[in-house]
């Protein structure tokens, strides 16, 4: 039998609110949680047949646009009788709250019907059941949350705690939506076969991260913020190029900062995730409490599917305790204030324990049996240099570093085309584990400082010919004792309009 294919599509008295996408099709599926008819209109009818496609879509939703018209004047309101079983919990959450005040005292309701007509009934006002709740859980089409008596608790708790104002937190939370991308991203994939999980492989991660695109849009960044950068590595002692790198990994340097509504993501996940609602609760009151006091709108933040939110992606706890104004506004903006984000990125490695002007990484030669001797593997400095070189590990380049200096063994096993595999290993310092507390993996924390490394090499490339032209243009010759000294980088009028 073939199947035809049928579009369904919602035509409602309230504003379309667009949250979720059906993957067969581009269109979009709308929420429409009162006062609703739906429509199955068949795609490949045989009046439309003989029209072109794009035809076809433009007839149908002419037609259906002039149908919603008379739909908003005509349709009232369903009543829980003449409303399907399942769809009556999301009417009664989404109708508007009545008040004793509002009935009138006395007006018998006009009927078309052969019954004898009853004075209305003054219903109770509508309060938040335990079947009402369960009904909005996991629903796009019902998002109310301030309806819910668990969404309640929690609000009055946080402004008791907080000092936030309860009509705030009502008001705000009454924009969120349940976002079911930010559940189905988050829920973890069954447990797959140890046999088909890919081994780990440094060389493809670092193909993924230290590329040419990170590269050549990091030196770019560092350019356009060249101020930025040079004061806020004055004040916190934070080189300039590991927060760059950082910055790049996490969202391109500003053009993936995510698309969600944080406010909308922690919701779902704070109270319809159970896997972690207690964590994601705390990241939602930090949240909360955050967009309070800088004075800004929750519902106007966005973010990663899990709430991350800026040009460092920072979960609202670490934004809360780390974030930084950058741009000395008054306000911390991650997300629109580059000078904020940068801030935030270095004063966040600062707190962790970056020393001023050391390498994250020293290249040295090790085996699996001292790794395992020295206790290494996790994200804190536990040893020191000269312990690791007593275990027997050997420096493969110069590396400044006292005996007493604090560091860490990192491995990062390889995997090449060839089915040829080995291990690289590196001396961590201070500033390695900072960049760890930031993310907990060797391949992260490893991927952030050769891209840093990058980064340096290619700004100090630039500057040499930035030089070497403000030499040329006053005329000095190569050979010339003034050219060794150095010069300010001044940048000629192109490489400023870039």
């Amino acid at each position: 039998m073939k199947h035809r294919k049928r579009l369904q599509i919602c035509i409602s008295s309230e504003t379309f609110s667009p949250e979720t996408y059906n993957s067969r099709f581009t269109l979009p599926r709308y929420n429409a949680p009162k006062y609703s008819v739906f429509f199955e209109v068949p795609l490949m009818s045989n009046i439309l047949r003989p029209l072109p496609y794009a035809s076809r879509l433009m007839l149908l939703f002419t037609t259906l646009c002039a149908l919603s018209a008379c739909t908003t004047v005509k349709s009232a309101p369903p009543t829980p009788e003449t409303t399907d079983t399942g769809a009556a919990p999301a009417a009664a959450a989404a109708a508007p709250k009545e008040t004793p005040a509002s009935i009138p005292a006395a007006a018998p309701a006009a009927s078309t019907s052969s019954k004898p007509a009853e004075a209305p009934k003054a219903p109770a006002p509508r309060m938040p059941t335990k079947s009402a709740a369960e009904s909005v859980k996991g629903s796009p089409a019902a998002s109310d949350y301030v309806e819910r008596t668990d969404v309640q608790e929690y609000l009055k708790d946080i402004s008791n705690k907080q000092g936030i104002p309860l009509e705030w937190l009502m008001n705000e939370v009454a924009l969120a939506r349940y976002s079911p991308l930010s559940e189905r991203y988050t829920t973890p994939r069954p447990n797959a076969d140890k046999k088909t999980t890919a081994e780990k492989n440094f060389l493809l991660y670092e193909r993924n991260i230290v590329n040419a695109e990170r590269i050549e849009r990091g030196t770019a960044f560092l350019r356009d913020h060249q101020e930025v950068f040079a004061r806020i590595e004055e004040e916190s002692g934070v080189s300039r190029y590991a927060v760059a790198a950082i910055i790049g990994v996490e969202s391109i340097y500003g053009r993936n900062m995510g698309r969600f509504r944080v406010l909308d993501a922690l919701m779902t996940l704070s109270f319809d995730y159970t896997r972690r609602a207690k964590y994601y609760r705390s990241e939602l009151t930090d949240f909360l409490d955050f967009c309070w006091k800088q004075q800004i709108s929750p519902v106007s933040v966005t973010g990663s599917f899990a709430g991350a939110m800026g040009l460092g992606q920072f979960m609202p706890a670490s934004l809360r305790a780390y974030g930084k104004d950058g741009d000395g506004d008054g306000h911390i903006d991650v997300v629109n204030s580059p000078a904020d984000g940068i801030a935030s990125v270095a004063n966040y490695l600062a707190v962790h324990g970056w020393v001023r002007g050391e390498r994250p990484l020293y290249r040295v030669s090790a085996t699996d049996a001292i790794f395992k001797a020295t206790g290494s593997g996790g994200i804190k400095t536990h040893t020191t240099t000269g312990a690791l070189y007593k275990a027997g590990v050997k420096p493969l380049e110069a590396i400044p570093l006292k005996d007493d200096e604090p560091a860490l063994l990192v491995d990062l096993p390889w995997i090449k085309s060839n089915n040829e595999r080995g291990v690289d290993y590196y001396l961590g310092t201070g500033s390695f584990a900072a960049i760890l507390r930031y993310n907990r993996s060797y391949f992260y924390a490893a991927a952030v400082s050769l891209l840093a490394s990058e980064l340096e090499d290619r700004d100090a490339q630039y500057l040499e010919a930035v030089q070497k032209r403000a030499r040329q243009a006053i005329g000095e010759s190569p050979a010339a004792p003034e050219a060794d000294k150095p010069l300010e980088p001044v940048l000629p009028p192109n490489d400023q309009q870039n």
